[in-house]
């Protein structure tokens, strides 16, 4: 608290557009208590000597150094929470000015920046950790970053390697690419048992996966009533109510949160996910990681025209756990095949696969593509996908080319020009579809 409060007397105008950048989010008070929650409870760890801090890459199973008594840090959320906040073009600046390049990871950028300036991590900062874990499920951004961290500050780092399943590789090659993830992850226990002096808590990790389990499954089952008309909720709420599910650092609190709501979806809507009535007129899908900085886009831009995100591949890849097995080698196994195959990092062929399916059962009119200018892997096969999907359905598809934590690559005037035919083209494959 002592750093935030030093924060707010060196930047009161900073800290004011904050202010009003998150409130401009439109979240539920209960999720802007979890979100609460969940920093301070990062700040907390400083005088809590009995738990270790330890600092995670999106995607990395953190269950496994949980279930040894570390807390989940993640840069990217609070590089997240700052880009919705309105407040990282300074912290992306001062990055730029140690020599990071204008077209690296802006989640990287704001986190160095921010940390580098003494910032809290309501804006962005990251203190050091006791470990650090990365995974370069996405890029190998996540690798370097933290391996860099780890050795500024003289602290361990495990960096998990997972093979990218590529077009054409058969279910033999994938079974390879499962035993090596799992032989990193017995090299992780190893890691956590050598660091920490104890033994690996079994029947912790246990717990943990059942949990993680049933935060996803509840979560899938919520996006799912995403299918009716009209869906349940949008876009711009879902992409802060995955937040339970990806930190994971309070997973009775995120099983009760999301059952709540679950429970509500269900007095609304029944407890299956039939079409209703009050269909949106434009139904769209976001592929890509979303502008934190631009809610406007989602609430007023789009929605103006009459056209919602109802689908995203984005969140949902978070909720890829699966139900764990009797054994720890079984578990592992299957903690490891969820890894190598979630949406976000599909290959092509499994990508247009699975986008078909999507086009069918959300209804969609169309689909924005985010070539995101700072996460180029997640970018790559887009122009590919476009012109299969488009082929084959005749799909409006608007290639987006921005960035998600950076409002600096973004500008209303040519981007609303785009969507002003974006959404003429959706009109058109919609009375398309109808005399069909």
């Amino acid at each position: 608290m002592i750093k935030l409060t030093r924060f707010i007397i060196q930047n009161p105008k900073l800290f004011a557009q904050g202010i009003k950048g998150y409130m401009n989010q439109h979240l539920s008070p209960r999720l802007y208590q979890i979100i609460l929650q969940y920093l301070t409870q990062t700040k907390m760890t400083t005088v809590q000597p009995w738990k270790k801090f330890g600092v995670f890459s999106a995607g990395f199973p953190t269950e496994i150094p949980l279930a040894m008594g570390y807390f989940p840090g993640y840069p990217e959320a609070y590089a997240a929470f700052t880009g919705a906040a309105g407040c990282t073009v300074p912290p992306i600046e001062h990055a730029e000015s140690l020599g990071y390049g204008r077209d690296l990871c802006s989640y990287m950028k704001t986190s160095i920046g921010a940390s580098r300036m003494n910032w809290p991590e309501d804006f962005g900062g990251n203190r050091p950790a006791d470990a650090y874990f990365s995974a370069n499920l996405v890029c190998d951004t996540h690798l370097k970053w933290f391996e860099s961290e780890a050795r500024i500050h003289g602290k361990p780092h495990f960096a998990l390697d997972v093979p990218s399943l590529v077009a054409g590789e058969s279910e033999e090659r994938l079974e390879e690419y499962v035993d090596y993830v799992v032989q990193q992850l017995y090299d992780l226990i190893g890691f956590l048992e050598q660091h920490t002096g104890r033994k690996f808590n079994e029947r912790k990790f246990f717990e943990l996966v059942n949990n993680s389990f049933e935060i996803s499954s509840l979560f899938k089952e919520l996006n799912a009533y995403r299918k009716r008309f009209p869906a349940n909720r949008y876009f711009e709420w879902v992409r802060s109510f995955m937040l339970p599910m990806v930190s994971q650092w309070n997973q009775k609190d995120a099983i009760r949160y999301y059952k709540k709501h679950l429970e509500m979806a269900r007095k609304r809507y029944g407890d299956n996910q039939t079409i209703a009535s009050g269909r949106e007129k434009y139904r769209v899908l976001w592929e890509g990681i979303t502008l934190w900085y631009n809610v406007d886009l989602y609430q007023k831009v789009l929605a103006d025209k009459g056209a919602y995100i109802v689908a995203d591949p984005y969140t949902y890849s978070f909720a890829a756990r699966s139900k764990p097995k009797s054994t720890l080698a079984e578990t592992l196994r299957q903690i490891a095949r969820d890894h190598i195959i979630i949406p976000f990092t599909l290959n092509l062929d499994r990508r247009i696969a699975y986008f078909n399916t999507l086009i069918k059962e959300f209804d969609l009119d169309g689909i924005i593509m985010h070539a995101n200018q700072s996460c180029r892997p997640n970018s790559t096969g887009l122009l590919d996908l476009k012109e299969v999907l488009h082929k084959k359905w005749g799909i409006p598809v608007l290639m987006m080319n921005t960035d998600h934590c950076d409002p600096r690559a973004y500008a209303d005037g040519p981007m609303n020009t785009r969507i002003d035919g974006f959404v003429e083209m959706m009109e058109i494959y919609k009375e398309k579809r109808i005399k069909i």
